[in-house]
């Protein structure tokens, strides 16, 4: 993650490099490398980088899939993933994808658009949000961010500490980006490389990643062939949510191969 002085900081970095178990002659994978903050620790312990299909490795040590995005991509006006700021609906994190915000706010029918709000966002005003989002592009096409912040907030009487958007962006963005089908495949190509003793760590941010983490974690480990590290999720400690906010929903869990 990233704070405002825009330095990379690793979430849970200590914690990080405790469960990896890190061998000096090991092969570790960073698989949402990011800012590369968490992967500068691990090379600054074992002084190398090796890629799987360039090295033709096998077997790997550790691997860490850190789900957040940083601050520097939710600032990024262009891309609309900030519910905070006014910038195009768009929420691609790959241009390859052809698919935006704006295409599935103004096209998508009622009944799609509150399925995705509550499937993907666990939005328990997916309806009201969906009907009016319907009612309003009857008016207008809806464009930026502001507009959709707007008729998203219009739906909440009561003020709360958390953004009355929150659900319906992250809805948006994990649709999008099929961020929960890319989480099953990476996790399952990770299982089938990890070495004897290797660990794969899961830092994930919202219940739905969490969920599939430990339901993958748990199938595992019933063969006996792993082990589940963490029996409940670490959580960032207070000093480090003092110092990073962004970490405050971080949760991590971490499975070894025995066999």
């Amino acid at each position: 993650m990233t704070i405002g002085s825009g330095i990379h900081v690793p979430v849970m970095l200590n914690e990080v490099l405790d469960h990896l178990n890190l061998k000096k002659d090991g092969t570790y994978v960073d698989c949402t490398f990011g800012k590369g903050g968490h992967s500068r620790a691990i090379l600054k312990e074992l002084k190398k980088e090796e890629h799987l299909k360039e090295l033709g490795i096998k077997e790997v040590d550790g691997f860490l899939l850190d789900l957040g995005l940083s601050s520097n991509q939710l600032a990024e006006e262009q891309r609309g993933f900030s519910y905070r700021l006014s910038s195009p609906l768009d929420m691609r994190i790959s241009q390859e994808i052809r698919l935006t915000a704006e295409d599935i706010i103004n096209n998508y029918s009622y009944e799609r658009l509150a399925d995705i709000f509550y499937h993907f966002g666990e939005e328990r005003k997916a309806r009201v949000i969906a009907r009016k989002i319907c009612h309003r592009r009857q008016k207008e096409k809806i464009t930026n961010s502001e507009q959709l912040v707007g008729i998203v907030a219009s739906c909440f009487s009561h003020k709360t500490n958390k953004h009355p958007a929150r659900k319906v962006f992250q809805a948006l963005r994990i649709f999008i980006n099929n961020e929960l089908e890319n989480l099953t495949k990476s996790l399952e190509i990770a299982l089938k490389y990890l070495a004897i003793d290797g660990r794969i760590i899961v830092i994930s941010y919202h219940s739905l990643e969490d969920r599939i983490v430990k339901q993958i974690f748990k199938k595992r480990a019933l063969s006996n062939n792993f082990q589940i590290i963490t029996k409940k999720p670490l959580i960032p400690t207070p000093k480090e949510l003092s110092e990073n906010h962004r970490s405050r929903s971080a949760k991590m869990r971490v499975i070894v191969r025995k066999v």
